[in-house]
Parts: structure tokens; sequence; C-alpha cells
């Protein structure tokens, strides 16, 4: 009876896996993987009937042709994201009871199916079960086909040659399918399995063989009990002690002497998966049976002239006939005993499965709650430590600026002290123009101390920010008090006063722009540029004027 496998997986590069490695493994063949700069070479593994690339209908009517080398290597090359999928794989178990040829007309019509549906290219490879494999326990019955799909659709650019473009749409994630008003993957998923059930039931069909059903099989009633995951170290110890057992034959062969392999499992789960499969094999033998009763009861009241219609109208005064045996032996059922053991075997099974997965929520909520209440921790010791943090850069600024204004004060007393020094000739310090004249000569020496001061290593960087303010102020000053003094001067009465006030206001402010220009603003250097020629302009007009000793 012919089983259903149609199973999917992604080949990511997330995974550590390659879609040349991919294909080079199914199809048990050499290629070269230009990615990774290595070679891959399964040309000797066993197993492989058949592998070929189907191309969608599309590009097969153009001609077009692509090796499985280059196939992979550009379904490798059009992804740049390092955890990439690369390809997709379908898994179809081929029903035993077809020909060789009918199971690869199978597999490539799926595959065929597939490529079409979403303007893929596949790459079928057909497999059967080795000898080796046969004798390690696999079913000599499994026959199957690994179909790798590109994730991308294919076409033809300008040179008749296959690229690779966008996205397929089984590819594409939940949230982009459904703006597109496609359901979900999943959903998707089950369709190409109701797909495959399809095309195989059909190929069945015409050999009158049993129908494949894509259900689960507690959706068809049949209580099959599924295996326990064995997980890669208990699969290497299984095969480890098969290979040494298959030594130790070959040995006493070569001795002369007979050695019985032992097959029994060597770790717990491939015990428990053998109790299983054993279950499972009555189960499916009660199955078969029952199946067997109601087909040669048909068939019995078929060749014995009985309708329909006389079993369904029949009444308990009129009991139906039994039919007659049929010369076709009847599979031997097994005892109710024998089930009964292994159903309550698997029972238990369930039971403890059903436990462990029970105390693995408790221990993953335990977990959780740990790591909510580590979380919440360490986000309160970070809330913590910003907060002080704030308020140790606010005292600390506190200090900087309590500091800077006593260096700030200390800086304008040492300039003051030598106030003398900064009085120009013939000019009135006390006169309402001597004071603007002064105040610019004596602002051009703290702007001097305060340069040294943002120079000074032992400066913080808070007071060099404060330093920098004051600078721009003290230019502000200079701007405006020239030009106050410039109006002042303007008025005084004698033409002489007013050339001595002039060049004494030009000497002081062109004296400030040389020293400072560098460090003051642009705009501040237009404003005391523009002040300067307001002075200049009116010097020359002082000395183009011929009237001393008038007013004006």
């Amino acid at each position: 009876m012919a089983i259903f496998i149609a199973s999917t997986k992604s080949i990511s590069r997330g995974s550590g896996q390659s879609a040349v490695a991919s294909a080079s493994y199914r199809a048990g063949c050499e290629l070269e993987d230009k990615r990774y700069g290595k070679t891959h070479d399964y040309s000797k593994k066993q197993g492989v009937m058949s592998a070929d690339i189907i191309l969608p209908t599309v590009l097969a009517a153009a001609n077009a042709e692509i090796s499985r080398s280059e196939l992979w290597n550009k379904a490798e090359d059009a992804e740049k994201r390092v955890d990439a999928r690369v390809a997709r794989e379908w898994l179809v178990n081929l029903p035993h009871e077809l020909s060789e040829q009918d199971r690869k007309e199978l597999a490539h019509t799926f595959a065929q199916t597939l490529a079409d549906r979403y303007g893929t290219i596949a790459d079928c490879a057909i497999h059967e079960p080795t000898q080796k494999e046969i004798d390690r326990g696999a079913d000599p019955r499994n026959f199957h086909a690994h179909i790798l799909f590109t994730t991308r659709t294919a076409a033809l650019d300008g040179n008749h040659e296959i690229i690779l473009t966008d996205k397929a749409s089984i590819e594409l994630s939940d949230n982009k399918r459904r703006s597109l008003g496609m359901a979900s993957v999943s959903h998707e998923i089950k369709e190409v399995r109701q797909i495959w059930e399809q095309i195989a039931n059909e190929k069945l069909a015409e050999h009158d063989h049993k129908l494949i059903d894509s259900r689960s099989y507690a959706a068809q009633g049949i209580d099959i009990e599924p295996q326990l995951k064995m997980g890669s170290v208990a699969t290497k110890l299984e095969r480890d002690k098969y290979e040494r057992e298959l030594r130790k034959a070959e040995q006493a062969k070569e001795e002369g002497k007979h050695y019985e392999i032992d097959k029994t499992p060597a770790t717990q789960l491939g015990t428990i998966n053998e109790i299983i499969n054993e279950r499972n094999e009555l189960v499916w033998g009660v199955e078969l049976t029952k199946n067997q009763i109601v087909n040669d009861a048909a068939d019995a009241i078929i060749l014995n002239g009985h309708k329909i219609e006389d079993v369904e109208h029949s009444t308990a005064d009129e009991p139906i006939k039994e039919p007659e045996p049929l010369s076709v032996p009847k599979p031997k059922a097994p005892t109710l005993d024998a089930v009964a053991k292994a159903m309550a075997m698997a029972q238990g099974i369930k039971t403890k499965r059903a436990d462990e997965q029970k105390q693995k929520e408790v221990e993953l909520e335990q977990q959780r709650q740990r790591e909510l209440a580590e979380q919440q921790k360490r986000e309160q010791a970070e809330r913590e430590r910003i907060e002080q943090a704030r308020a140790d850069k606010a005292r600390q600024l506190a200090l900087e600026n309590k500091q800077f204004l006593a260096d700030k004060k200390a800086l304008y007393a040492s300039v003051m002290a030598q106030l003398e020094q900064h009085t120009q000739k013939g000019i009135d310090p006390n006169s309402k123009t001597g004071k603007l004249i002064l105040a610019i000569s004596v602002a051009n020496e703290v702007m001097h101390s305060f340069n040294q001061y943002t120079d000074n290593p032992d400066t913080t960087q808070r007071q060099r920010e404060l330093a920098s303010n004051e600078r721009g102020a003290l230019t502000d000053l200079v701007s405006d008090k020239s030009q106050q003094a410039l109006n002042e001067i303007k008025n005084l009465h004698y033409t002489s006063e007013r050339k001595t006030h002039t060049a004494a206001l030009q000497d002081v402010l062109s004296e400030f722009i040389d020293n400072h220009s560098p460090t003051i603003e642009k705009n501040q250097q237009q404003a005391l540029q523009s002040v300067q020629k307001d002075i200049t302009d009116y010097s020359n007009e002082i000395n183009r004027s011929r009237s001393y000793g008038l007013g004006r």
C-alpha cells in the first residue's frame, strides 16, 4: 500500500547550507561551488537512479538550456544576504507498486507542475534504498524523489541566457503575500501537498492501485504513533554500532566463521522507536485486515448475486446471509492481545512524552520568568546608573561653572589692575568718548587672557565652552562700543578733537580685529569690518575738510 509523504524545507545559508553542495549530493555528481571556492564530489554516492533539470514550460518551449553547475551557482550568486534561502526542496515518496518508469514520470510531472506554478527551475533526483541501508534496517520499498527548486523565477535575457529574477511567490513573507491578496505560506504548502496527492493518485489509478491520502493519520482515523526524533548524536551512535557489527561479520567471514549481526538499537531512543514501529505495524496490519475483510465481503456479495439494496433493507427478522468463503487467502490478523499490548506500550510512550512536554513547558516558563526578572533588574540598574550619571554630571557642571566665574572675575581684575597701560595718548579716559575707546582696548586684553585660558590643559571642556561664549559677547561689545564711540566723536566741537579720537578709535579697533579675527565668528567679523569702514570713511572726511576751528 502506497504511503503519503510530501514535505518541504529550505536550503539556507543561515543553516550553513549551499545550493551547489545540496544539488551535488542529491544528484550524486561533482560540482564546483564558485562562491565558496570548493568542489563537492558525490559521484560515488549510491542509490541515485536519475537526476534531471526541469525548466518551466515557457523556457523549455524556447529551447533554453542550463547545466546543473551553472544553475545552482547562479542561484547562489543571486542572493546577497548571509542568511538567504538559496533553494527549496520537496521530498516525495514514490509508490513502490509502480514501475521504475512510472515512478520517474510521476516525479517529473510533479516537478513540472510546480516549475510552471512558480516559474522556477527544478532539479529532480530519484533515489532508491541501497543494499547497505536495507541491511541497516531501511525499508526496501523506500523509493523517493528529492526535488530542488530555485527560490527565484527564471527568465531569458537579451542573449537568450537563463537568468534568475524576482523571488517566487512561495518564498515571500506572509505579510507580503497578504498585501498581494494571497493566502499564507502554510496554506500554499498545504495546496502543494494536495497537488502531489492528485498527481500520484491519477498514476496509481491507472494501474488500479490503492490511492494515497494527504490528510494526517488522525484525520483518516488511523491510530499511528509518531516516532521520537533521534537527533544527530543518537543517529551517529546507531550508525557506528551497525558499522562495527558489519566489520565483525566480515572478519568472521574471513576466518571461516559465522557471525550473527546484532541489530538491536544502540540507544534508548532507538529502542523506543523500534517498539513504536512494531506497534504501528500491528495497527497497519489490523487496518489492512479490516480493509481486506470489507473488500472480500463486497466481492462475495457481487459473486453470489447479492445487491446493495438487499443488505441495506434487511431486518433482524431477515438476517443477512453470510457470504461464501473465497478461495483467495486472507492475511492473518494480529491477535487482540498483541494489539492491546502494543497500544498500551504506545500509550505509555505518549503519556511519557506528554509529561516530558509539560515539564519542559513549566521549565521554559520558569526560565522565562527568571529572565524577565533579570531583565527588569538590569533595566532598573541601568536607569539608576543613568540617573546617577546625570546627577554627577550636573554637579560637575555646577562646579565647573562656579570655577569659571571665579576664573573670569580674576581675569578681569588682572586686566583692570593695569588700566593705565590701555589709556590712549591725548584721550581723556574719563570723558564719554574716552571711556568707550578704553573699553575696546580693555576688551582686547581680556580676549588675549581668555585665549590663554582656553589653551590651558587644566581648563575643562565646559569651561572652554563658557570662555568661547564670553569671547563672543566681548566681540559684540567691541562692535557696539566702536559704533557708539564714532557717534560720540561726530558730536565733538573741534575738528582736531575729532581727528585725535577718530585715530585712537581706529587704532584700538584695528588691533582688536588683527589679534582676534581667527577666533571670532564670520558674522561678527563682518559687523566689525562694517564699523571699521564707517570709521575710516569718517576719518577721510575729516582730512578732506579745510574748516578748522568750526564745529564741523
